[in-house]
């Protein structure tokens, strides 16, 4: 078992790095990677835990990236992290992130919904606001918290995961308050992320159109993420026979974020072949940025 797809409270997960290292060690975990979304916040520290635990650990970023009409999402393992060009990349990143908040707010606005900016990210601690964030933020005003549509996420059907379903009902590519982010538009920030040694691999493709892939594995592409807590075992073999043909590491995460934010989504994946996969890799990380020790212990 093994997980290459896991949050930190550094983006939009439950637990620290600190917690995540006990719970990989609890499960017993061959590797794990922490992948939070456009941050490297919680890197460095648990580079030093895997360190101190003589753990398998491959540090990595899921970026939100944009391509055509879609909202794709990018892992990038063994991005150099330390390097000043990285920091500087997630803070502009951030900064575009805002912009488009600001935009998400105001097309909730002309549907009608009670909302502020100031208050949104006040709840979010001033960082990249979540499905649930918009929940809170939504639910200050009286009359906005008794909106049918927001009471759906309160106490409501939707109210199991509002992390979750309020992005997929109203921010996702498609739905009433989606906003493109067009500054991370997916090829770019291929070339850019490989400059900084990082492997390219597509998270959750299940929604991804199979023509997508193709054109994204032209671009640089260099893995899918095959084994994960979207896709049933029909849909893993045949995202897996996908990734052979087109020449790309399959990969294997949970999307693990903790259950306060994604109750069903348990923490690690079975695989058949996962040192097979791990060692692939990091071959692939070790020829971008010279030699790559994914096991510092």
């Amino acid at each position: 078992m093994l997980d290459l797809h896991i949050h930190t409270n550094a983006s939009d997960g439950a637990h620290s790095p600190e917690e995540i290292v006990q719970l990989v060690k609890q499960k017993g975990l061959y590797c794990f990677a922490i992948a939070d979304h456009n941050s490297i916040g919680s890197l460095k520290r648990a580079w030093e835990l895997a360190e101190e635990e003589g753990l398998n650990f491959l540090p990595a970023v899921e970026f939100d990236t944009f391509y055509k009409e879609l909202d794709l999402h990018l892992l990038a393992y063994g991005i150099d992290f330390a390097n000043p060009s990285c920091s500087q990349w997630m803070e502009e990143i951030f900064e575009a992130k805002i912009r488009q908040t600001k935009k998400r707010v105001e097309k909730l606005k002309a549907l009608g919904f009670k909302i502020d900016f100031d208050t949104l990210m006040k709840i979010a601690g001033n960082k990249q606001p979540t499905g649930g964030d918009y929940v809170r933020a939504l639910s200050q005003d009286p009359e906005g918290r008794n909106d049918p549509r927001v009471r759906a996420y309160i106490d409501g059907e939707r109210s199991n995961s509002p992390y979750m379903n309020f992005y997929l009902d109203w921010l996702k590519a498609g739905r009433p308050a989606f906003v493109p982010f067009e500054e991370m538009e997916i090829t770019k920030v291929i070339k850019r992320a490989k400059a900084l040694g990082a492997v390219l691999v597509l998270a959750h493709p299940s929604d991804t159109p199979e023509e997508y892939v193709e054109e994204l594995a032209q671009e640089g592409l260099d893995g899918l993420e095959v084994y994960t807590s979207y896709h049933s075992s029909e849909l893993a073999e045949k995202w897996l026979k996908i990734a052979q043909r087109l020449g790309l590491i399959p990969t294997a995460g949970s999307d693990f974020h903790g259950k306060k934010v994604k109750p069903d989504v348990e923490l690690g994946i079975e695989c058949a072949f996962e040192k097979e996969m791990v060692e692939k890799l990091v071959q692939r990380i070790s020829q971008r940025r010279g030699k790559f020790i994914f096991k510092a212990g």
